[in-house]
Parts: C-alpha cells; sequence; structure tokens
C-alpha cells in the first residue's frame, strides 16, 4: 500500500503559534513502475506528451498519467500509483493536451497484479522514431524498399528514410519536396496521406492511412522541421 503525505495545522499551547506536522495516510490504488532506457523524450512538438497512462474500457482518454523524463543517461524511472480499479491497462503512450491517446509504444494488462513492473528495455521515442515504427514499417515498406523494389525510387526502411524524405525533389509531383521542412500543406509526403492526389498515382496512398491521428503526427512533424 503506498502513502501519501498531508500537511495539517497544530496549536502550540505554549505561544499560540501554528506549527505544521506531516500526517501519513494511505493512498489507495494499484501502482505502475516503467523502467528503461529511452532516447528521443524531448523531441516531440508541442502538444504533445510522453507518459504513462491508464485507459478505462475501449476509450481513447486517459483515465490517470504520469509524464515521462530521463536522466542524464537516458534512463527512465516512473512509478505511477493510485490506480483505481475502473483502469484496465497502462501503457507507455503519447497523449495530447485532451489527455487523448495518440500511439501507443508499450502497453500492459492490469489485470495481473497490483503492482505492474513496465520494462522497455531500449526504446528511441522520438517523433520521427514513432513514425517510422508505426506507419513506414507496418504500411509502407512493403512497396518501399523491403524487397529489392522501392515504389517511386522512395525508400521507407530505417536508416534511410530520413534522407530520402526531407528536401528530396518528388518523382511524381513535379517541382515539390517529398517533405519540405517547415511546410507540410506544401510536401508531397502529407498530401499523399491527408488528400486524393495520389488518386491517378498506381496506389491511391489517402486510403492506406485512414488513422487521422497519425496524419496529424506526420504534419506536426514536418512543420517541426526546421531548415
Amino acid at each position: 500500500m503506498m502513502a501519501a503525505c498531508l500537511t495539517v495545522a497544530i496549536t502550540s499551547c505554549d505561544d499560540g503559534r501554528l506549527y505544521e506536522k506531516p500526517v501519513i495516510l494511505p493512498e489507495e490504488g494499484r501502482v505502475v513502475k516503467l523502467t528503461g532506457n529511452l532516447s528521443g523524450v524531448g523531441e516531440w512538438a508541442g502538444g504533445y506528451s510522453i507518459v504513462v497512462a491508464g485507459f478505462a474500457d475501449d476509450s481513447e482518454y486517459a483515465v490517470i498519467s504520469k509524464s515521462v523524463s530521463t536522466g542524464a543517461d537516458g534512463r527512465a524511472e516512473v512509478v505511477l500509483s493510485g490506480i483505481k480499479d475502473d483502469v484496465q491497462r497502462v501503457e507507455l503512450c503519447v497523449i495530447n493536451r485532451l489527455r487523448k491517446r495518440i500511439l501507443t509504444l508499450r502497453s500492459a494488462d492490469l489485470s495481473v497484479a497490483d503492482t505492474i513492473r513496465l520494462e522497455v528495455g531500449s526504446m528511441n521515442v522520438g517523433m520521427y522514431a514513432a513514425i517510422q515504427e508505426q506507419l513506414f514499417n507496418t504500411t509502407c515498406t512493403s512497396c518501399h524498399g523491403a524487397s529489392t523494389f522501392a515504389g517511386g525510387g522512395l525508400y521507407l526502411t530505417e536508416g534511410k528514410s530520413y534522407d530520402a524524405l526531407v528536401g528530396a525533389p518528388s518523382q511524381l509531383a513535379d517541382d515539390k519536396l517529398l517533405v519540405e521542412p517547415g511546410n507540410a500543406d506544401a510536401s508531397v509526403l502529407y498530401q499523399a496521406i491527408a488528400t486524393r492526389v495520389s488518386a491517378t498515382w498506381r496506389q491511391d496512398h489517402s486510403n492506406m492511412v485512414m488513422n487521422t491521428a497519425m496524419r496529424d503526427v506526420v504534419k506536426d512533424w514536418i512543420n517541426g522541421i526546421k531548415e
């Protein structure tokens, strides 16, 4: 059982002054302890936070959350306590200002114990790393570089995608860049997943990325790139 400190005032019988004395009261609920070596925590655009959060049922909004920070060595140790029974899952995730889940990085079921140890190992949780893992790796690389073929000559595999996109000219849209730093609306990558600009290409890419939260992440990442 965790404990929380509350401060109460008591009166001294000798001089009439008030003194503060800590009183220990029990704090109910379950506990999650996250440990790991995390890089990229500070790379997210404003409005996003990397947190340990608890979610109830199928809700996308965190019931309880705690921000993740790291030491100089990248070590993260986060204790989220006071988790009520209505929370079924806990996640290392990205939320927005409304506490809505944007991306899940790791998760655990809370039904197995009152204290859960979420050991995530070494992870890059930066904004671009999340796009690579949860968009390019899952949706794009089958056509863009995972085999010997890369559609449009564009490799979106890990280690190649950033240089292939940022500041690179498009082969399908004349006089446009795949990613124009600071300008998502003019970037072919964002246009391809958010509009019907690719409807006449070999593949309509807007049908491939239906997750509007991921589209927003891509847009905010591009707008945050400094030239």
